[in-house]
């Protein structure tokens, strides 16, 4: 199936910095919505990251005008490329994202890569409440 959506749940949200720079314009819908994993601010960093678990985390799903175009600036952002390598800071999967009116779409979002030689000595804190935004705006 064709993925043809992403899923942000940080920098990229509708009122971030990382929007603001990269998607503001380019988004043709946008939709409250949440998927399973575990959600950390990475400490050193100043943004979020999210890896497997069963955990609820708030974010929203978009479509953009120009997916692909679009796809390969947010690559760039999240040090992404698809050899999957100790390189990639997060890695581009597939994700169930739930939304708000109970529907399921599925989507890409950038998961942590704990390997990656640039994460190496992150601090991860935990984000209880699966919402980096409200946990920044503390």
């Amino acid at each position: 199936m064709l993925i043809d959506k992403i899923f942000v749940y940080g920098s990229l949200r509708s009122d971030m910095f990382n929007y603001e720079r990269l998607l503001k314009g380019k988004v043709s819908k946008v939709y409250k919505g949440e998927i399973k994993g575990n959600l950390f601010h990475l400490d050193n960093k100043g943004y979020p990251a999210v890896t497997p678990g069963m955990s609820v985390i708030k974010g929203e799903l978009m479509e953009l005008k120009d997916f692909e175009k679009s796809l390969v600036e947010l690559d760039d952002l999240e040090n992404y490329t698809e050899d999957n390598n100790v390189n990639c800071e997060y890695l581009r999967k597939e994700v169930v994202v739930r939304l708000e009116d109970g529907r399921v779409q599925n989507a890409y979002y950038y998961e942590y890569n704990p390997k990656a030689n640039i994460n190496l000595e992150d601090k991860l804190i935990s984000v209880s409440s699966g919402d980096w935004k409200e946990y920044m705006n503390k």
